[in-house]
């Protein structure tokens, strides 16, 4: 049977509940990746993320339809981005939750495959654990798969549409990837003391990417392989699917329909 909740049907999942389920849910964003990737990366990469870490769930884990759209206001000086505000962000996601949990579920992992949604991410899973009564977290790859990352990183300043993110899209989201015209970042390095959150003891300082690369582009793009991403995606998806077992066991508080969660 499929875990995704896109194609399978309604008495199927109605039939498939006899213990806790969770729900993974896919966000990202649509948003410039410079010539290099295509803007549909970020969600896209979760998406895939999502379905590998339900297809070794043994059935207990579904995958929700993605949120194309986050916080990238950031990002908007470069043509082709969407952005959505915070509010939005959680109210959509907050009416996802509660949807899902009418039908049972009782955990929710979100997998997140945008930097920009991480602050909000935190304070929409705290809500939905302390108002809702349910379980709740979010994941990065870049997180999970720190040492991968570490491994295969060719640079300092990296991160966005760079040989971390664009090898993981040479091995999830291959369409996505502009081999033909890969750059590196032309970044503009004016920093003020404290203001570089790649150096220590950094404030948190909102910037437009406009303000820090020419091109929309940090690190090394040209340095990426697919080799590089399946190791970086084996190791966050490990990862994922370990901590997701043991978070089912992890009794949700709200009281759920008869299927139980």
């Amino acid at each position: 049977m499929t875990h995704d909740l896109g194609t399978i049907t309604s008495p199927e999942l109605a039939g498939a509940f006899d213990g806790p389920r969770l729900a993974l849910i896919p966000v990202g964003a649509t948003e410039q990746h410079g010539p290099n990737l295509g803007m549909a990366v970020d969600y896209r990469i979760a998406q895939e993320l999502a379905h590998l870490v339900a297809g070794r769930m043994d059935g207990r884990a579904y995958v929700a339809p993605p949120l194309p759209f986050g916080l990238s206001a950031h990002h908007m000086a470069f043509p082709g981005t969407i952005t959505i505000g915070a509010e939005a962000f959680q109210a959509v996601l907050l009416d996802v939750v509660d949807s899902l949990a009418a039908h049972g579920f009782g955990h929710f992992l979100f997998i997140n495959g945008h930097m920009g949604n991480q602050n909000v991410l935190g304070v929409l899973t705290t809500r939905i654990h302390f108002e809702r009564g349910l379980r709740a977290a979010s994941s990065l790859y870049f997180a999970q798969a720190k040492d991968a990352v570490e491994r295969h990183r060719r640079t300092f300043r990296y991160g966005h549409a760079c040989e971390v993110e664009t090898s993981v899209a040479m091995y999830l989201t291959p369409e996505l990837v502009n081999e033909g015209a890969l750059e590196p970042g032309d970044l503009i390095e004016d920093y003020i003391p404290h203001e570089d959150n790649y150096l220590p003891h950094p404030m948190q300082v909102p910037k437009s990417f406009a303000e820090r690369t020419r091109n929309g582009v940090f690190g090394d793009a040209t340095q990426a392989s697919r080799e590089a991403g399946q190791d970086i995606v084996e190791t966050a998806v490990e990862r994922m699917v370990a901590f997701a077992a043991a978070f089912l066991e992890q009794r949700s508080d709200a009281i759920a329909p008869s299927h139980g969660g």
